[in-house]
């Protein structure tokens, strides 16, 4: 009778918590998180975690945009980029509506450099700085994007 009643709570905790996980298993995300500059979370339910540069995030992601902050998106289905820098809690595709939020068209080669980056297979810069306007800015840092080198006297201009 003990196992038969384990067996049973299992089963029953198993059909509660595996229909709220499903969404996220199998379904494509609708966004990737591109760049993070201040304090930008994602709410689920009680907790909220800070977002962060490669994160996939859903239509239905409920986030929190602190004061002089700023979240990027791409939606490579739309070939779009969504620049999101309203204060406020809300889901994304209600961010994304929002008028002072701006939406950018993205030719396919841009997207596919993006996704690369986003995908880990190029440079995306990642770490906590203080920007000039008291924000944060997250970046990866993977590889510098500048390369210290000396340009050949044939180039340099002659006085």
């Amino acid at each position: 009778m003990k196992i038969k009643s384990i067996i049973t709570i299992a089963l029953l905790l198993i059909s509660v918590v595996a229909p709220v996980n499903a969404k996220e298993i199998n379904e494509t995300p609708d966004y990737y998180v591109y760049s993070v500059i201040g304090v930008v979370k994602e709410v689920k339910g009680r907790i909220s975690s800070e977002l962060n540069v490669r994160q996939s995030l859903f239509k239905s992601s409920v986030i929190t945009i602190g004061k002089n902050s700023q979240l990027v998106i791409i939606d490579p289905v739309n070939s779009k980029q969504h620049t999101l820098s309203t204060p406020g809690t809300s889901t994304i595709a209600r961010m994304i509506g929002k008028s002072s939020n701006s939406t950018k068209d993205l030719t396919k080669m841009y997207l596919s450099y993006m996704m690369k980056q986003i995908q880990g297979k190029g440079v995306l810069t990642s770490q906590r700085a203080i920007n000039d306007v008291g924000g944060a800015i997250e970046r990866d840092t993977e590889d510098s994007l500048f390369v210290d080198f000396e340009l050949p006297d044939s180039l340099l201009e002659k006085e």
